[in-house]
Formats: C-alpha cells, structure tokens, sequence
C-alpha cells in the first residue's frame, strides 16, 4: 500500500459467525483499525465477546434464576458461563489494549486537537497514526487533568501539556511561531501577537514621532 492510499479496512474472516463478525466490525470501527492486524488474536476476543453477550441474553431472557431438572429454584447456568468468560476477557485486556477505546469524555483541548489533525492532509496517512494517537492520548489527559483539581493541572502543566505542545509542533499542526506576516510591524519593526502587543507598539511609535 502506497502512502497516498487509504489504509485497507480489516475486514472479519468470512467462516465467522454473524455476531462473531459483529464484534469484530465495532472493535475495528472503534478503534480505527486498518491494514495488517493479529487476525487470529483478535478472532479469538471477538468470540469471547460474542459468547459472553448471548450468556447474558440468556439471562435476560429467561431471568437470574431457573428450575432444576429436581425442581429446585437454582441460579441461571448461564450466570456462571458469563462470569467466567468477562474474566477471560479481562486477561485479554492489555494485550488488545490498542483495540479496546475507553470511554472518554469530550473536552475542548481533545475536540480542538481532533478538528486541528482532520484539517491536516498530510496527517491522514497510515504511517502517522500512531504519532496522531499518542497526542490525542495527550488531549485528552489535559481535558481530564481540568476536570479533575487544580493540582492535577498544575501537575499536567509540567510534563503533559509541554509534551503535547511539542507533539503538535512536530507533527506541524500548530505554528512554532508566530507567522511573518502577523509579526511584522509596518515599518518592518516587529511587534507582539494580541492586542496588548498592538497597543504597546502604537504607543511606543507615537512617542518616537513626538521626539524626533
């Protein structure tokens, strides 16, 4: 696959089950899974997956509890069967860590940095997805960090936000400084971005006009 392509969708094995296959399509959708993947790895999640939510329709189903062939009131079987396959999945968790997203809230610095990486073609190359992630991965500790207390920011503020700052320059979605044509004053003088900058240098030219 060539860099100016779209990355190939991976798609599920056709002797899947339907909701094998289910699962399979979310996680990807999910977790904008493309090109080569442990399809074999992931097969077997997504059947965890599958097997644990129909032992839990089941349940929903048929009710918490069921008759015996003696007659006793006993727990649903499939109880048990759903208990032991979410712990299955759960020892499958950091290995599919890439694939399975938590569940994030929006926050300012996340959706500004998404919308920043979606108006930058040259980012929506394959090879530039795990950098692109990882500063979304900075985004969003930032939002939480604000959400969270102050010294959660204070602490963002000395190692997260410098670090996000620096991904954004690298991948060239924010100006390392500030532009030419913004900077330079009309005289060719520089001036400062803002307008406290603009004030202070129409003040400053104002003084130098009454003196000379």
């Amino acid at each position: 696959m060539k860099d100016n392509q779209e990355p190939e969708p991976v798609e599920p094995p056709d002797h899947l089950p339907d909701d094998v296959a289910d699962v399979w399509r979310e996680i990807v959708a999910s977790n904008d899974l493309a090109g080569r993947v442990d399809r074999s790895a992931l097969e077997a999640f997504c059947s965890l997956i599958a097997r644990m939510r129909q032992a839990r329709t089941r349940v929903e189903e048929e009710g918490m509890v069921v008759t015996d062939t003696r007659g006793r009131v006993v727990p649903h079987p499939a109880l048990a069967v759903e208990r032991d396959l979410a712990e299955d999945i759960r020892k499958w968790g950091d290995r599919f860590a890439p694939l399975v997203k938590p569940v994030r809230k929006r926050g300012y610095v996340a959706d500004a940095t998404a919308r920043a990486i979606a108006g930058a073609p040259h980012l929506q190359l394959a090879k530039y997805a795990g950098a692109v992630a990882a500063t979304k991965t900075l985004a969003w500790l930032i939002d939480e960090a604000q959400r969270d207390s102050m010294e959660a920011l204070q602490r963002a503020a000395r190692d997260t936000i410098p670090n996000y700052l620096k991904a954004c320059t690298e991948l060239q979605i924010t100006p390392a400084s500030i532009p030419a044509k913004a900077a330079a004053a009309p005289d060719g003088e520089t001036k400062e971005a803002g307008g406290a900058g603009k004030v202070a240098f129409l003040k400053d030219r104002a003084n130098r006009r009454r003196s000379g």
